[in-house]
Order: C-alpha cells, then sequence, then structure tokens
C-alpha cells in the first residue's frame, strides 16, 4: 500500500498536496500555502516537511520551501492514480458527479489495494484522465494483466 509500509495517512495527504501544487500546478510549495490549504499550523507543516524529508520523499529548505524526490513523485503518482481510478468507478458505476466523486476518493485512496486499482484500471479499458480531467498515471504492470475484475 506504501513504501517499505511507513508512509502515514497523513503523509500521504502531504505527499500528494505538494505533488499537485507543484507538478500539476507549477508552484512553488511553501509551508504557508500548505498550511493554508489544510488548516493547520505552519509549525505541524514544518513538521511533516521534515518527516516527509527524513524518508527521501522531499527536499525541505526552512523559510524557502519543499521540492519533491524522484521517489517522493513516483509515490504521490502512485497514490494519485488510486485516488482518480477510485473517482473513475464512482462516476461510471454510481453515477455520483465528479466533484463527489473526488471528495469520496479521497476518504479511502490511502487504503485502497494496488491490486483493486489495477482491477478498476482493467476494468475500464486504462483511463488517461480521471472525470476531473486529471492525469491517471500508467501502471506497466496493469496493462500486462489479464482482467480478472468481477463486479
Amino acid at each position: 500500500m506504501d513504501i517499505d509500509g511507513t508512509l502515514t495517512r497523513k503523509e500521504a495527504q502531504y505527499l500528494t498536496l505538494v505533488y499537485r501544487k507543484q507538478v500539476e500546478d507549477c508552484n512553488r510549495v511553501t509551508t504557508t500555502t500548505v498550511s493554508r490549504v489544510l488548516k493547520v499550523t505552519p509549525a505541524t507543516v514544518t513538521e511533516s516537511f521534515q518527516k516527509l524529508a527524513k524518508k527521501n520523499l522531499v527536499e525541505y529548505t526552512p523559510y524557502y520551501g519543499i521540492k519533491l524526490t524522484e521517489r517522493g513523485t513516483a509515490e504521490a503518482q502512485k497514490l494519485l492514480r488510486r485516488h482518480r481510478l477510485l473517482e473513475t468507478l464512482f462516476v461510471k458505476t454510481m453515477n455520483y458527479p465528479p466533484k463527489k466523486a473526488c471528495n469520496e476518493a479521497s476518504k479511502i485512496d490511502y487504503y485502497c489495494s494496488e491490486a483493486l486499482a489495477n482491477n478498476i484500471c482493467s476494468t475500464y479499458n486504462h483511463p488517461v484522465v480521471c472525470p476531473c480531467k486529471k492525469e491517471i498515471y500508467a501502471d506497466y504492470d496493469c496493462k500486462h494483466l489479464k482482467n480478472d475484475a468481477v463486479w
């Protein structure tokens, strides 16, 4: 589910937020930015950034900001892939509107197994974008699996 079994749900939330801001929105990510989005104190953000840096997921420079490492980028993409595949499932199977699907996916995406994500992906013929029009990151292993989904 996570790298070395050590990424907490909260750390996953921070990592995906940093990815979205840094990579998808092309913005510098600061403690203040994350603090405002997550409605937590800057000290809480700093502590989380330091934990992510110890796990080699980010490079954190106090008073400047944070930058994803190659490992952090890969982990964030795996997390976002699960999220976006869950969104796809909710929209296509349960007729959820995209915004509601995103909110619901946010509640469970961390717990979604790679096997479940791959089954959703295979079932919907390996979608490349989610209902919110965000990229669903490819998984080489998934594209080469036989679809054993049972619905």
